[in-house]
């Protein structure tokens, strides 16, 4: 379940923060944007997941793979945007 949701906010993040790039043309921008999209979906997963998961309120157990992948997520949006970057300049 949570591979599923990393890749969905990866997914997400990625085509929003192309777009911002294409639109904009400014790389800080698209990944700024990149990082607060992943923080929202990711943060939020794991908020909804621990409301209502029953077992990870009586053991504590919380979905902190979700929130420790927020930087490297955000990461390989910008190896990817700098990827793009320079394809399209070429």
């Amino acid at each position: 379940m949570n591979f599923v949701i990393m890749s969905f906010s990866f997914i997400v993040s990625a085509i929003v923060s192309i777009l911002i790039l294409i639109n904009k043309n400014n790389k800080l921008f698209s990944t700024l944007s990149a990082f607060i999209l992943n923080s929202l979906i990711l943060v939020g997963a794991t908020w909804s997941l621990y409301i209502t998961d029953e077992e990870a309120k009586l053991f504590g157990f919380v979905h902190y793979d979700l929130v420790f992948s927020i930087p490297i997520i955000t990461w390989v949006n910008l190896l990817l945007l700098t990827c793009y970057n320079r394809k399209g300049a070429s």
